[in-house]
């Protein structure tokens, strides 16, 4: 990960984007007006389902482990490594705060919320892992799987929007 704005954000194909950076600057207006609408009609779900958009910040930093974690897993089980489980991943305040740039305070406060919601918990060493329910899935998800499933279509509605640009040149 490179170091971007006093927060950590990742890399990504660099052949990928600067076309599309190139594509992106050729249609400014169609492309940028495309993403705001995604955008926006992601954040004011967000906000609407958890009141916060720094929770969801947080919650998507969190996750960020757990799903590069479970990536991994068809790799692990070609070594005959053990099944993934996101409960056993785990994360500290400091580094969710450098993550999303939340105060280190602010980040203790809403793990501590998202503990009375059941998502999260606290282990011995004060690291946080996700809680997981009877079926292997974060609870978390579980309680939030329509709002992921609202996302994945505004976020395939984008990607076709982007490609009907492309292909319009």
């Amino acid at each position: 990960m490179k170091r971007g704005g006093g927060c950590d954000v990742a890399g990504g194909s660099r052949s990928f984007a600067d076309e599309f950076v190139r594509a992106y600057a050729t249609r400014f207006a169609d492309y940028h007006l495309a993403w705001s609408v995604f955008f926006v009609a992601h954040m004011a779900d967000l906000r609407r389902r958890l009141g916060s958009l720094d929770d969801a910040l947080l919650l998507a930093a969190f996750g960020l482990g757990a799903v590069g974690e479970k990536a991994r897993g068809p790799r692990r089980a070609s070594r005959g490594s053990a099944d993934f489980r996101a409960d056993r991943v785990a994360t500290n305040a400091g580094r969710l705060a450098d993550l999303t740039c939340i105060p280190r305070e602010t980040v203790r406060r809403r793990l501590a919320a998202f503990e009375r919601r059941g998502w999260v918990a606290q282990n011995e060493d004060r690291s946080w892992r996700l809680i997981v329910s009877a079926d292997g899935r974060a609870q978390v998800a579980n309680d939030l799987a329509l709002n992921h499933t609202v996302f994945v279509r505004q976020l395939a509605e984008l990607m076709a929007a982007f490609e009907r640009l492309k292909v319009e040149g």
